[in-house]
């Protein structure tokens, strides 16, 4: 090997070759090609590799292209490295003033061929009429390439046929490095039919029955409202006496903290510290509100609901007659 050749081979590896820098012409492409580079240096290989594909895309270049065969080739991609050193090689060679990546790019493809796998897809002649379509992992394959060996990458590839109104057809396929397989698609299965709906005639209608005009009158007594005076009052008192619990369960509450807080000063009866003596005061007043607010909450709550069953309102009648061709009736309804 050259000293040429190693500094080519260095080149490559680090992408830091100031030919291959200045390979893009595009901002676009130019600004893709820098973040892959840098992303390749932080071993974020994958997002790499499509930041060089992305730049590829918008504006093909020889340095862009053996940036990527290597990047895929770290991957474990052969077949994606050995296609872009190949375009490049095929880039450089048109140009004509640039044999030095000509040569590194077509010996590094060279060198990468022992590990190439390969798929062929074989189709039979009637299976080609009808608007067969096959595709290798999603990607739609030309039929000039049917029967001839396709480059691959190792791992698992789905290949997929399909046609107007017939079965679609797929299967997978695992291949190794250097591996060779071999796809025979089948002739594709009819859709079957749909069934034809069974018209089955309706069965003939008898005479429809003679309508009944029925005359609809209402009588009603006039009766209080659900939601009478007496029942508001009702409402509001217990209302009222609920808050009235509520508040005494709050002095109860505290007479017994002011009585705990007492004892914690003056255990015994015999207690002449003034502090514990005002605490049990204050305990005692706060007793005595609570005791109060409790007997007067209980009371109205219960004169609430004494008012509330005393203020039902009286019962309603309907009466509903009901008069047709064959049929004179009425309908009797109580409402409470």
């Amino acid at each position: 090997m050259t000293r040429v050749d190693r500094l080519l081979i260095v080149c490559i590896a680090t992408s830091v070759c100031a030919p291959i820098a200045a390979h893009a012409q595009s901002a676009a492409a130019e600004a893709l090609f820098r973040e892959g580079r840098r992303l390749i240096k932080q071993g974020k290989l994958d997002v790499g590799c499509d930041k060089l594909e992305a730049s590829d895309k918008l504006e093909s270049s020889i340095g862009t292209l053996l940036n990527l065969g290597d990047c895929r080739e770290k991957l474990g991609k052969p077949a994606s490295a050995w296609a872009a050193f190949r375009k490049a090689e095929a880039m450089a060679k048109r140009a004509g003033n640039d044999k030095r990546r000509e040569l590194e790019a077509r010996r590094r493809a060279t060198k990468l061929e022992p590990e190439l796998a390969s798929i062929t897809v074989q189709v039979g002649p009637k299976s080609r009429d009808g608007g067969l379509t096959i595709k290798r992992d999603g990607e739609v394959l030309d039929p000039q390439v049917w029967g001839t060996a396709i480059v691959v990458d190792p791992g698992s590839h789905v290949i997929v046929a399909e046609a107007p109104n017939k079965k679609v057809w797929r299967t997978e396929v695992a291949i190794a490095k250097g591996g060779k397989r071999y796809v025979v698609v089948p002739t594709l299965e009819a859709v079957p039919e749909p069934p034809k709906p069974i018209v089955v005639a309706p069965p003939p209608s008898a005479e429809p029955p003679a309508p009944v005009v029925i005359t609809e009158t209402r009588h009603t007594t006039t009766v209080q409202p659900t939601w009478n005076g007496t029942r508001q009052a009702a409402v509001a008192i217990g209302i009222l006496g609920a808050g009235a619990v509520g508040v005494g369960a709050y002095f109860g509450a505290r007479a017994k903290d002011l009585e705990s807080q007492s004892d914690a000063i003056c255990p015994t009866t015999d207690c002449t510290d003034a502090g514990a003596l005002s605490l049990n005061d204050d305990a005692q007043r706060n007793a005595m509100r609570a005791n109060i607010l409790f007997v007067a909450g209980g009371a109205a709550v219960a004169a609430a609901t004494i008012m509330w069953f005393a203020g039902k309102p009286e019962a309603e009648t309907i009466v509903t007659p009901a008069v047709g061709p064959q049929q004179v009736g009425a309908t009797l309804t109580r409402r409470f």
